[in-house]
């Protein structure tokens, strides 16, 4: 009997953590979309406002070390140092004026959480609907969420199935395999493509 109670005790304490978890990760992912909707879809700041507040909500609520050497894949392994630190402040800039310019377009969408799961690695995915008005055609949004050191990160976003950074991944791993490596190269090249804001 003593031991049916301490399993059952050991099975409810696991279920009640990961069920904590999942709705930090709720909370976290949630206040994200606000902070984002706020200070930069309704805001009226001037453009570079706008980036100074995505790049603040990024950087602390992302894992931008680890999100930079995933989308480097295996060449980050080789790479110096110093071309990884690089990597990772041009590809930050590409992400914050990327998506800064793309918030531009909502107009009056609403972002619907419905539920979160964990995987095998603790990681929370939380799902959400973009709720486009007059249309059927809601876009699914998931936000991987995971937990270092006591603290939330987001690691991913997955829109309609479609995991943005491993499309980042994708894309330059392509071209460092075409120039043989080179991540300065693959700099040169993130730096042309980073949009300057003027258009907004």
């Amino acid at each position: 009997m003593k031991k049916f109670l301490t399993a059952f005790l050991l099975f409810f304490s696991a279920v009640s953590t990961a069920a904590a978890q999942t709705a930090d990760a709720e909370s976290f992912a949630k206040r994200i979309a606000d902070d984002i909707m706020k200070e930069i879809v309704l805001s009226e700041q001037p453009v570079a406002k706008k980036q100074a507040a995505f790049r603040r909500i990024f950087t602390e609520s992302a894992d931008v070390d680890r999100v930079a050497r995933f989308t480097l894949g295996r060449y980050a392994k080789t790479a110096s140092a110093e071309d990884v630190a690089l990597f990772r402040e041009k590809f930050l800039d590409s992400v914050i004026k990327t998506w800064t310019a793309r918030f531009d377009n909502y107009s009056g969408e609403k972002i619907i959480f419905k539920d979160s799961r964990k995987n095998d690695k603790k990681d929370v995915y939380v799902r959400s609907l973009i709720d486009i008005p007059a249309s059927e055609n809601d876009i699914e949004v998931i936000w991987r969420i995971s937990e270092k050191n006591g603290k939330m990160q987001l690691l991913d976003l997955v829109v309609e199935g479609v995991s943005m950074m491993m499309s980042y991944r994708n894309e330059y791993t392509a071209v460092l395999q075409k120039n043989g490596g080179d991540i300065k190269d693959l700099i040169g090249k993130l730096e042309t493509k980073i949009p300057d804001g003027k258009k907004q």
